[in-house]
């Protein structure tokens, strides 16, 4: 479609779009009063008589001057810049103006915890998780990823800018109330850039009824969106317990894994632990106690039988569920921590073929692939894991690392641009993300500016300087600007947190200028 042209506009027009007007009356103001204030003071302060008229004509004088910038110069947000024609403006409020989210996609937020006891929180999240990760099993539906719908947890925003936000056209949002046996659960769908209501339900059942609830507001979801099932899709959305004390333990088990703070790991996994004690057929527990058993060999206990616990579990799950992605995204898990990359391999294989559209077996896939030094792969899915989740960055930035490790400059700035942006959205959300500055420092070295680089890595560093993960990229930075000891120093340090894989360090190309210096030697015996 042909856009229709802004029409020419008149010297009134441009006068008032200047801002000529208020200049002018501002000036007229501000003359009257320095004249006003200089016939008050001549005689007090002993000055000759013409010093009156001097600020007259001084006045005088710098009025067309005041016109004349007023008419050439705009101050903005971003400081004074020479104004555009009509023109110029529209084009560039037009880039500006953000593409209107596919009518396909769809953000949950975090339902809203009434039951006046914060300790029902993780049961609120939870229920606003599982809904998201059943909306995430549909192939043809976008769904944004519970990290940056969480992220607006608490925050009063309109809905067309949590549209603008997320890049989703579709919100889901509600209540839950929870008292001894009883839950009411209040769940609506807004079309966010309309900001107009398409469905909204009240639920007030016995907590047992709770798979009920979440099967009824997903139909009511489909149904608003149009939304059609395959068989496997139908497959998959069903829940993998009827037990509410074993989901129960699972949303508290799952709340704890997404923390940070020590221990966290501890107690997720005693958590999942006591949901499959009630429910030893929750294939999703077996997953998350996988997940859990590796994150604690990899960042805190290197004692083999963490590798072996995860073996079993990602087994149960499978051998539970083998008809779901998470099953086998967790059994590759396990298999890649304990160094069966062909096996690791083929289940993550499998894990996208059920659902291509899972972000975590393709990230985990593309890490596994990075730690081996097959850098055309790993970025090649990384890119996939980036396309599933738009809003994620660290994919995106990972797999700008990728390409640069095998030499494709080019395509490392582009993907690097693209980092940049995503990480300025992220932090928008959340300006205290570590991971996302971190990240971000590392794109910002890559298109070549490394003032912008180590601003962000400090300002990573403040809001996170206990991170292995902060030490280790920011080591990056300084080991390809070629600050040997600084980067020794850091990786030191990222060692001493908690950085302990192995492979990373031996494969990461960053390290290509200190690999061979003997503390980087040394550092590699103690890992």
């Amino acid at each position: 479609m042909t856009k229709e042209k802004p029409r020419r506009s008149t010297l009134w027009d441009e006068i008032k779009r200047r801002k000529v007007v208020r200049v002018v009356i501002a000036y007229v103001l501000v003359g009257w009063g320095l004249i006003q204030i200089a016939d008050a003071t001549i005689e007090p302060l002993r000055l000759p008589e013409w010093a009156g008229t001097l600020v007259v004509w001084l006045v005088a004088l710098g009025f067309p001057f005041a016109v004349v910038l007023s008419w050439v110069l705009d101050i903005t947000p971003e400081g004074i810049r020479v104004t555009g024609d009509v023109e110029d403006e529209t084009a560039e409020n037009e880039a500006e103006a953000p593409a209107t989210p596919a009518d396909n996609s769809i953000a949950v937020l975090p339902f809203v915890n009434m039951s006046g006891d914060p300790d029902n929180e993780y049961f609120s999240d939870g229920l606003s998780e599982e809904l998201l990760n059943l909306l995430a099993c549909l192939q043809s539906l976008r769904v944004s990823s519970r990290t940056s719908s969480f992220a607006l947890k608490g925050k009063t925003i309109d809905m067309p800018t949590v549209a603008r936000r997320l890049g989703v056209r579709h919100v889901l949002e509600g209540s839950v109330r929870r008292a001894g046996s009883r839950v009411r659960i209040t769940a609506q769908l807004i079309d966010a850039v309309e900001d107009r209501h398409l469905w909204s339900e009240t639920y007030d059942r016995e907590l047992q009824d709770i798979f009920a609830v979440q099967d009824e507001i997903s139909r009511h979801i489909f149904n608003a969106m149009k939304l059609s099932l395959t068989v496997d899709e139908q497959q998959a959305i069903q829940c993998t317990t009827d037990n509410v004390e074993a989901l129960d333990y699972y949303l508290r088990g799952r709340e704890l894994y997404h923390r940070t703070e020590p221990g966290h790991l501890d107690k997720s996994r005693e958590k999942f632990e006591q949901a499959i004690r009630v429910d030893p057929q929750y294939a999703l527990a077996w997953a998350g106690l996988t997940y859990v058993f590796v994150e604690t060999y990899w960042y805190k206990d290197k004692e083999e039988g963490w590798i072996e616990r995860a073996d079993e579990a990602s087994r149960k799950a499978v051998e539970l569920a083998p008809h779901l992605a998470e099953s086998h995204a967790a059994r590759g898990l396990a298999l890649r921590a304990a160094e069966q990359f062909d096996e690791a391999e083929a289940e993550f294989e499998k894990a996208i073929a059920i659902n291509p559209r899972l972000f975590e077996p393709l990230h985990f896939y593309a890490q596994m692939m990075r730690s081996m030094g097959q850098y055309e792969r790993a970025a090649k899915l990384f890119l996939r894991a980036a396309d599933v989740r738009p809003e994620d960055y660290q994919a995106m930035a990972i797999a700008s690392n990728m390409y640069e490790a095998f030499g494709d400059i080019q395509r490392a700035r582009e993907v690097s641009t693209e980092t940049i942006e995503r990480v300025k959205r992220a932090i928008e959300l959340n300006p205290n993300d570590s991971r996302a500055l971190i990240l971000g420092a590392g794109a910002w070295q890559t298109v070549g500016n490394e003032t912008k680089a180590l601003e962000w890595a400090g300002r990573a560093y403040e809001v996170d300087p206990g991170s292995s993960g902060v030490m280790y990229n920011t080591a990056c930075i300084y080991s390809k600007l070629g600050e040997t000891e600084r980067a020794l120093d850091l990786l030191e340090k990222a060692v001493e947190f908690g950085g302990r894989n192995k492979l990373y360090y031996e494969n990461d190309s960053d390290f290509d200028n200190i690999r061979d210096h003997p503390r980087f030697k040394a550092l590699l015996e103690r890992v």
